[in-house]
């Protein structure tokens, strides 16, 4: 077996920065509508928050693609090649069957970002890992940490890992492709090192290819579902009541986009899904507690899920589903991680080619019985098992300096110098984090930990980086007890308190926690004092996103107000999207379009307030500019489940059947069936057809 750095080129739409704006959590009440039969032990947990800070929000990319090139760590034996990206993610890009000569992934053509993660930026194909949070994690489009080791029989082997800030704990994955082994091994090892509970979230995203007949199957049959009006139910596969006499086990027959979670029986020790293709190639993973549940993904099979698919691809290329692992018993469940512990398993993947009748076979059970029959040969439970418990000795190997071969961010090591000057825990030594990593993200903290304060900026720069960890919060507090208090430290403060959180339980327990209102206080003061030393828009716009959390209208608008009244704020776009979409959702539109058109060319021509002037412009029946936005073309910007582009496109539709029908501005129920016409008659182009579901009742647009 050989472990190599290799470089790839793609064609791609590279990432071109952040967003400077701190993405406050949402506060209300978190959990998930069950059906009245859903079981009760199913309910334990059930509920999920999904906090994007400290991070920032990575929605700076195009459909403009150029030649990458990009790192990949590739393992190979006799069987198996599997290529992963250590620049995003650690996905595993690639893992091509050479036996039968066949790739086992939907491998992606095209390196093109889409607005389906936490950040905004993901991308489709391979092998994603996501941890910490609901959602496509916040490093899913970043770097990590990549190590080649050698095991005590002297065989080499990857290990990728991180700091993940928003739960303060730590992941590690080690993969191992042992000479004579038909399966890629995975072994993760997820650390809370610190004395308080934390809650975490695991799921392995595989994106396999949809050939228009891929069976889904598995070692388990009854399900979660979501994606029904009366909430989440649990019934047999493959037939099930959101699409009555379909065949789910094909995802090929859902007319909308859904999943489903396989959930295993208790004292189950191994679980195991698959796809089998038209061909009878087989793609499979199995894994040990607690990487028990299994889930299938697909977008629908209609025009829009098609242009979903090739949207994050080429056209013709990157159909898909997913199947994928969790160790919850689904990604609505949330998970305790308790102080002081650690979550590990061992999941491995393979393929195989077999006979396609069986596999698609008309009963789902017994072709489960067969597939189950091979997966057993190939990687028993007994075998998964005993691999599980030596490639768990190995995650304790440490890391060094030297053994790196790609480095991440510099938090991890920024957060070890902390625990070292302030006796906490230490890291484990099979992660290293180097000093050298440390850079102008993490100055202004390291300026603090080391100096006591944070250091002075300017109020027309961006804010390097934001942090909201509790123990970092203690450490500014004392600073500014010692008289440090400047517009810089207050506002980091300010954002530090608004986005506390009990982290301390699951989403359901922690969303009862009753301190919102005392930190939200807090925080306003804290701003309100940064803008008396110093206005800025910053803490300006972060006074707005308070007044408007607490449905105050006029006051969210003064702050708004008083922030475009700064020079500064024209220092990025972010700032007048976000201003202009709050004036459209509050009906706003003349003073909307008067923001639109008082911004710098640069700002009105960002995609994103394209948008925002395309739902203004409807609005005010400024029908010109409507055509404007659908001559630029593909929007990168879209986030999956919006809808906003053929919300225009049914209205003005209407509006232009109006006009020829001599009727003068209709509006109300006469709008409203001009529009169910142009639902019928006006097809949308394609290439501005985003919606997961074409039920009118639903206004087309995902539940949930």
């Amino acid at each position: 077996m050989s472990v190599k750095v290799k470089i790839m080129t793609i064609p791609g739409a590279p990432l071109e920065g952040t967003n400077p704006l701190p993405m406050f959590h949402n506060k209300n009440e978190v959990n998930t509508k069950a059906h009245p039969d859903f079981p009760a032990e199913l309910r334990v947990d059930l509920g999920n928050r999904s906090p994007i800070l400290p991070y920032k929000m990575q929605d700076r990319y195009s459909r403009k693609r150029l030649p990458l090139k990009k790192k990949t760590i590739v393992l190979e034996n006799e069987y198996l090649i599997a290529t992963f990206w250590p620049e995003d993610g650690g996905r595993l890009y690639s893992l091509f069957d050479k036996i039968n000569n066949a790739e086992l992934l939907m491998s992606n053509p095209a390196y093109q970002p889409g607005n389906l993660a936490l950040r905004n930026a993901w991308l489709s194909g391979g092998i994603e890992w996501n941890f910490g949070s609901y959602g496509h994690h916040a490093r899913t489009c970043d770097h990590l940490f990549a190590a080649i080791l050698k095991d005590p029989n002297g065989n080499d082997f990857l290990r990728m890992y991180e700091f993940d800030r928003t739960k303060n704990t730590i992941y590690q994955m080690d993969f191992h492709l042992p000479d004579g082994s038909p399966v890629l091994y995975s072994h993760v090892k997820m650390f809370n090192p610190f004395d308080e509970d934390s809650t975490t979230y695991w799921w392995t995203n595989i994106a396999i290819p949809e050939d228009g007949n891929t069976r889904v199957l598995s070692s388990t049959e009854w399900a979660m579902i979501l994606g029904g009006s009366d909430g989440v139910t649990f019934e047999q596969i493959p037939y099930i009541s959101l699409f009555p006499g379909k065949d789910l086990s094909y995802p090929h027959n859902a007319t909308r986009g859904f999943d489903y979670f396989f959930q295993a029986p208790d004292g189950t020790k191994t679980a195991w899904e698959a796809g089998a293709y038209s061909d009878g190639l087989v793609f499979y993973d199995r894994s040990t507690a607690p990487l028990l549940y299994h889930k299938m993904f697909c977008w629908g099979n209609h025009a829009a899920g098609k242009h979903w698919q090739e949207f994050l691809s080429e056209p013709g290329a990157g159909y898909y589903i997913e199947i994928q692992g969790g160790i919850a018993r689904s990604q609505v469940h949330d998970k305790l991680f308790p102080a002081r512990s650690t979550i590990e398993w061992t999941q491995c993947f393979g393929g195989m080619k077999l006979d396609k009748d069986s596999l698609h076979q008309e009963s789902f059970h017994e072709a489960n019985v067969y597939l189950g029959g091979y997966v057993d040969g190939v990687i028993s439970e007994e075998e998964l098992l005993r691999r599980d418990d030596i490639y768990a000795e190995y995650a304790d190997i440490p890391v060094y300096e030297e053994d790196l071969v790609h480095l991440a961010s510099g938090w991890g090591a920024l957060e070890k110098m902390r625990i070292e000057r302030q006796g906490d825990r230490p890291f484990p030594d099979s992660v290293c984090f180097p000093k050298s990593t440390i850079g102008a993200e993490q100055y202004p903290w390291y300026a603090l930990l080391m100096d006591g304060k944070l250091p002075d900026e300017s109020p027309d720069v961006i804010p390097a980086s934001w942090m909201v960890s509790e123990k970092w919060m203690k450490l500014l507090e004392k600073s500014l007890a010692n008289g440090n208090e400047t517009w810089y430290s207050l506002l980091h403060y300010g954002v530090m308190l608004n986005e506390m959180m009990d982290r301390r339980h699951v989403a359901y327990d922690a969303s009862r926690w009753g301190k919102y209102p005392e930190y939200r206080e807090l925080a306003r003061k804290a701003f309100e004092k940064s803008v008396e030393l110093k206005p800025s828009v910053w803490a300006l716009r972060c006074l707005a996103c308070l007044a408007n959390e607490e449905k105050n209208e006029a006051l969210t608008e003064e702050f708004y107000d008083k922030t475009f009244a700064l020079p500064a704020v024209t220092v990025d776009f972010a700032f007048a999207a976000e201003y202009m979409k709050w004036l459209n959702s509050k009906g706003k539109y003349e003073k909307a379009w008067k923001l639109y058109q008082s911004m710098p060319e640069n700002i009105q021509n960002a995609e994103r307030m394209l948008l925002n002037a395309a739902q203004t412009a409807i609005k005010l029946r400024e029908l010109d500019i409507i055509e404007k936005v659908f001559a630029h073309g593909e929007y990168a910007d879209i986030r999956e489940g919006e809808c906003s582009l053929t919300d225009i496109w049914f209205e003005y539709c209407a509006l232009k059947m109006a006009k020829e029908r001599g009727i003068e501005d209709p509006q109300g129920d006469v709008l409203d069936q001009l529009i169910d016409e142009a639902w019928d008659k006006c097809p949308p182009p394609y290439e501005i057809d985003f919606r997961m579901s074409y039920d009118r009742v639903k206004k087309y647009r995902l539940e949930g």
